[in-house]
């Protein structure tokens, strides 16, 4: 991590501040950010990071404790990790984007982050989705939920059918073999599944 962004970090860390990070293979601050959102008060809402860390910043427990000293709102993680069990200790997470995601399995670190609103995650090959909408059924309301999964393989899709929160979108880069009617079993304002996989 770089010295002015451990830094920062150690006094959000003090003051205990909102925070969104980054993580990326080396510690460079991200520069440009892309936003698979539709509508634009989604990306209004959408938590950019202020601190970038290096993959390996996650191994370090002073790092990780500094994290879990600041209101962690936001994480982009740019970069495959052979685990994201970490990410379940942080209850305050309303924006976490997961790219390169094939280490996760589950999505059972989602089940104490009752405020997340926005969850995209690439390239998982994951059972079902039931942790992801029982926490947002147990959250308190507040903006629309976004979700977003690209080429990823989801065994059982119907907890969708179970949503009793707004959808405000639902956006699926399907992987090979997927259909839109495993996906298509909920109201969600925005729903998108982009057959053609180039779009």
């Amino acid at each position: 991590m770089l010295e002015d962004q451990y830094r920062q970090l150690m006094q959000a860390a003090e003051e205990q501040a909102w925070m969104s990070v980054a993580v990326r293979e080396t510690e460079a601050p991200i520069r440009a950010l892309g936003i698979p959102w539709e509508r634009t008060v989604t990306a209004f809402n959408m938590r950019k990071p202020k601190l970038t860390l290096a993959k390996d910043d996650l191994r370090d427990p002073e790092i990780l404790d500094a994290l879990r000293r600041c209101r962690l709102v936001g994480c982009y993680v740019f970069v495959p990790l052979d685990d994201y069990a970490f990410l379940s200790a942080f209850s305050r997470m309303q924006d976490l984007v997961l790219l390169h995601a094939g280490a996760v399995k589950d999505l059972s670190f989602l089940r104490h982050m009752p405020e997340l609103f926005l969850f995209y995650l690439t390239e998982a090959d994951i059972p079902d989705l039931e942790p992801l909408i029982s926490i947002c059924n147990e959250g308190r309301s507040g903006p629309g939920k976004c979700f977003g999964f690209r080429n990823c393989r989801v065994a059982d899709t119907s907890a969708l059918r179970d949503i009793r929160f707004f959808l405000s979108e639902l956006l699926i880069w399907p992987a090979e073999g997927d259909s839109r009617e495993r996906w298509d079993l909920t109201r969600a304002s925005v729903f998108r599944f982009y057959a053609n996989r180039d779009a």
